[in-house]
């Protein structure tokens, strides 16, 4: 079953839109750097809704309709462009199970280091414009994030668990004699006889509080069916005002934020059942949710809105604002809650590889290295941010344009932990090809390049496209951003 999960992941929202991304699964804006005045028809929902007001290119085309629009990315300053490659490969199923060097590399990557992970993914838009009512927009939506910024003991705990350092001494197996022993836990052991331990344990035991002193690990998976409405208000070729609104119904699938500063821990998830983690005696106190086959089980529900406004001024420049996720989820199923105890032992054996969210189960199980209980529910904002972005028309050739998005809360699991600047534009040499640039600044990532080409055919007919968050990828090994943005199913008429 976690194989079929992480393959759906994959596809339809390893996971989770709009939540920290500048575009969400929108293929047409990954490539310029900006999408608040640039998105337009069904793509415009979870951006600008105001956007659907607006005429359309392609005049005699009323409907917009598109299916599977996937954007992705993985980023860490960790890791090289090689081993993130390696990463994105254990995330899709395809895992390896790491040697004991390997195990200890990987503590080391992650000491102190960030890892980052968005996939948004689009299985259905439509949209319908009229001149006299405006535009209706609805989207289906699959929404993954996970951000995972691991402190230097942590990282060892994670991926050596039994025979990581905090661990003072081993309990051993003696396979001639069948008798255990207690020894020395000790750096460059013989991989031999670690084969053969039991359990790891120490003498001075730690809170979980400070063995996980600067981590930070959040991790959501949602849905969300967004139904979005935008028009004309009053104006003319001169200078027209538009505004537009977007109601969404969210299904929370995962949720999982932890975190110590060494003096204080709060951690707390809930994971559809499709992970399948036994939670062992911790259970009796939550609402478990089980798995009864097909689509995994939501564990969450909510609601929110957008709001959006713009203007176009001389048919040519474009300034719009929008506030985007204005509401909260509930997640009332397997809500389980991080107890700070004391770390005295463990028999887990770690992560075997860097699918550290595919490992649910040696983190939160009952074997696993964080202790719970189980908790009726948890109320969580959405990761809500606030848009302002402007844009130019040169002609019929080219848009260029600047992008700016704020969080309203860097500490909701989901959300971007700093404001994304992004600036770049579309040129269109001919009327079938679309070629994109830009530079991002901020969100969890340093910097990026993306790049981007569309194809359309029929006079806006169908429209394709491949784009990138970042180019730089192709060029560097330190500090890469693996990205890709498809859509091969998108039609006008």
């Amino acid at each position: 079953m976690k194989k079929i999960v992480l393959s759906l992941i994959a596809f339809s929202g390893f996971s989770v839109g709009m939540y920290a991304q500048y575009e969400g699964s929108s293929f047409c804006n990954t490539g310029h750097g900006g999408a608040t005045t640039f998105a337009t028809d069904y793509q415009a929902t979870g951006i600008n809704p105001a956007n659907l007001g607006w005429n359309w290119k392609y005049p005699k085309k009323k409907v917009a309709l598109g299916f599977a629009e996937i954007t992705s990315s993985i980023y860490s300053d960790a890791l090289s462009k090689t081993e993130l490659r390696g990463a994105a490969k254990d995330m899709l199923g395809a895992s390896q199970s790491f040697t004991l060097q390997q195990k200890k590399d990987a503590a080391r990557n992650f000491a102190e280091s960030g890892f980052t992970v968005n996939i948004n993914a689009g299985s259905l838009g439509a949209a319908f414009t009229n001149k006299v009512a405006g535009g209706f927009a609805f989207r289906i939506n699959d929404n993954f994030q996970a951000y995972c910024k691991m402190g230097t003991t942590t990282a060892d705990l994670l991926f050596m668990g039994k025979v990581s350092t905090i661990f003072d001494s081993l309990t051993v197996y003696n396979s001639i004699t069948g008798d255990t022993s207690q020894i020395r836990n000790y750096e460059n052991m013989n991989p031999d006889s670690l084969q053969f331990v039991l359990s790891g344990y120490t003498n001075a035991p730690k809170l979980l509080s400070k063995v996980l002193e600067g981590t930070e690990m959040n991790f959501t998976w949602t849905r969300e069916y967004n139904f979005s409405y935008g028009r004309r208000i009053f104006g003319d070729s001169l200078f027209a005002l538009y505004a537009g609104i977007g109601l969404k119904y969210v299904q929370g699938l995962a949720l999982v934020n932890v975190k110590s500063d060494g003096q204080t821990l709060s951690g707390y998830s809930s994971i559809t059942p499709a992970f399948d983690i036994d939670y062992g005696t911790a259970a009796a106190q939550a609402n478990q949710i089980k798995q009864s086959g097909g689509l995994p089980k939501t564990v969450g529900k909510g609601y929110g809105l957008d709001f959006g406004v713009n203007v176009i001024i001389w048919n040519k420049l474009k300034i719009g604002a929008a506030l985007i996720n204005a509401g909260s989820i509930t997640w009332d199923g397997n809500v389980y809650k991080v107890k700070d105890t004391l770390m005295f032992s463990t028999t887990n054996d770690g992560l075997k590889n860097y699918n550290i969210f595919g490992q649910m189960k040696d983190i939160f199980g009952k074997e696993g290295l964080l202790k719970m209980e189980g908790q009726k529910s948890i109320k969580q904002p959405l990761p809500g941010v606030f848009r302002a972005g402007a844009s130019f028309m040169i002609g019929k050739v080219a848009e260029l344009g600047v992008d700016c998005i704020f969080p309203l809360d860097p500490d909701v699991p989901g959300q971007v932990k700093k404001p994304i600047i992004g600036f770049g534009g579309d040129v269109m040499p001919v009327k079938w090809l679309k070629l994109q640039a830009g530079f991002i600044t901020g969100g969890n990532y340093k910097f990026s390049i993306p790049l981007g080409i569309i194809f359309t055919a029929k006079d806006g007919s169908y429209e394709a496209g491949i784009a990138s968050r970042d180019a730089i990828t192709f060029f560097t090994q330190k500090g890469p951003t693996l990205s890709l943005s498809t859509g091969f199913m998108r039609f006008r008429f």
